[in-house]
């Protein structure tokens, strides 16, 4: 059974950055083994959600936001075994739940698209983005 938590213990860092470095997402820190780095980011977010099955975590995102304007989306995934079942559009739900009033923005990886328009989400004319080095997703 899959359950979905806004906290997490001490001792289950490690679990979140094994879906991270299995995702290869949340920039390359989970590949890198940044623990520390992937903690500091959950834990001065606005709000995460974690989606567990038994005692692995399957699936994550956060959000950053001032609470009263804008919020940001990052660091969501599923872990591909999981996918196309309901997961990741239960952790958006419980991400974005009671924050409906907010602009949320998020950067989408060329295969999830779909995934976020059928939340709602649709592309932005003007957005813009300032990588640390160069990306497959921006214009040059």
């Amino acid at each position: 059974m899959i359950i979905y938590k806004t906290e997490i213990s001490d001792q289950d860092w490690e679990n979140l950055v094994d879906l991270y470095d299995e995702t290869d997402m949340c920039i390359g820190l989970g590949r890198k083994r940044e623990t520390e780095k992937i903690r500091s980011a959950f834990q001065n977010s606005y709000r995460f959600v974690i989606a567990w099955n038994d005692e692995r975590i399957i699936g994550a995102a956060r959000l950053i936001s001032d609470g009263e304007c804008y919020g940001w989306v990052h660091d969501v995934t599923v872990l591909e075994a999981y996918r196309k079942q309901g997961v990741g559009q239960a952790i958006m739900e419980k991400l974005l739940e009671g924050n409906e009033a907010l602009l949320i923005g998020l950067t989408s990886s060329f295969e999830a698209v779909d995934f976020y328009t059928k939340l709602g989400f649709n592309k932005h004319k003007t957005a813009m983005a300032k990588y640390p080095g160069r990306s497959d997703y921006l214009y040059y």
